[in-house]
């Protein structure tokens, strides 16, 4: 494996693999379902964020003002994905052509955001089902229950995808103070 660490303080991680021929690219960030909390730079005071606000923010990046990610990963023939958990969330493709084009958009849509008022109505829309569609699986509620038995009152108990209450406190402006502190500092 060869580690990197660019001059924007992003770490870079390559593990090369010459008798492959798909590549894998992730971009994830030490922010999770139990990062509510937080003090970003440059300001006193504590800031407390709604939960579920990571997964809705792993929704959110792939959308732009004027296309979808995932529309250009597709356009290469790459596959997306993202996924939030307790302490990360991590945006990725795989691909096996145009790996500089797919880099770019992966690089693009996760540290350039793009929120509206619109946008995160018809996010908390669908979030809202995804929440409801989990309360109906056995496997998810168990997890939740046994990690809230082993950790009560610890916000790693929560469910990252958070309450239908809490993502309807999610606007443009909240999402856009975390993703300049954990994401993006250039924000």
């Amino acid at each position: 494996m060869v580690t990197k660490t660019l001059a924007n303080g992003l770490r870079v991680l390559l593990v090369p693999k010459p008798a492959y021929h798909q590549t894998y690219a992730m971009f994830a960030v030490n922010y999770g379902g139990i990062d509510v909390r937080y003090q970003p730079a440059g300001v006193s005071e504590m800031v407390e964020d709604p939960e579920g606000i990571a997964h809705f923010l792993e929704h959110k990046l792939f959308e732009k003002e004027d296309h979808d990610a995932f529309d250009l990963f597709g356009q290469t023939g790459a596959s997306a994905n993202a996924f939030t958990g307790a302490t990360s969330t991590a945006y990725l493709f795989s691909t096996s052509t145009k790996l500089s084009q797919n880099l770019k958009t992966l690089l693009d849509f996760v540290q350039m955001p793009y929120f509206s008022d619109k946008t995160v109505a018809k996010e908390r829309g669908i979030i809202g089902q995804e929440i409801q569609m989990y309360q109906d699986d056995p496997g998810w509620l168990l997890y939740y229950g046994i990690i809230g038995n082993l950790y009560p009152g610890h916000p790693v108990a929560r469910d990252v995808t958070g309450t239908i209450d809490s993502i309807a406190k999610i606007t443009p402006e909240r999402l856009y103070q975390p993703t300049g502190h954990f994401i993006s500092p250039a924000i």
